[in-house]
């Protein structure tokens, strides 16, 4: 074998476990990923520790929405059943917002009577929860009848 042929057969076999040892790790980088997504909880806060609340604790309520003002969203407190399935507690709460309250998945005007949202609070000074955030979740999940 010459000189040349031997110097190609080594680099091809360098090429080949650099790929090896990048898949490798490519795999368990990947792995670990799914593993904590896969243990990640969407936490609400439960209807009943609602008034348990601090000022400047932060609560998470899924609401199917009663009633929109100008400056709050009233509505029943939704349990989640799973991914997309929720059911009503019998619970309700109002949460103030604004206009520059931001909405994901939708826009302001998909917060309406009947409407499905996940809304992000903090407990004011004044005892009154105030929105950091709406996402619309109606057509993404449903509301169980009890």
């Amino acid at each position: 074998m010459t000189a040349a042929s031997l110097n190609s057969s080594r680099t091809t076999r360098i090429w080949m476990v650099l790929l090896v040892a990048l898949a490798l790790l490519s795999f368990l980088a990947m792995r670990r990923s799914m593993g904590k997504a896969m243990n990640m909880k969407s936490e609400t806060t439960a209807g009943g520790s609602l008034s348990r609340l601090k000022p400047g604790d932060e609560a998470k309520v899924v609401l199917e929405v009663t009633a929109v003002s100008a400056a709050s969203v009233k509505g029943t407190v939704l349990e989640k059943q799973s991914e997309t399935v929720y059911r009503r507690t019998g619970n309700t709460v109002k949460i103030a917002f604004d206009t520059a309250t931001p909405v994901v998945m939708g826009k302001a005007s998909d917060i309406h009577e009947g409407a499905v949202v996940h809304i992000t609070a903090k407990m004011g000074n004044d005892h009154v929860l105030r929105a950091g955030q709406i996402v619309v979740l109606t057509g993404y999940v449903t509301v169980k009848v009890q």
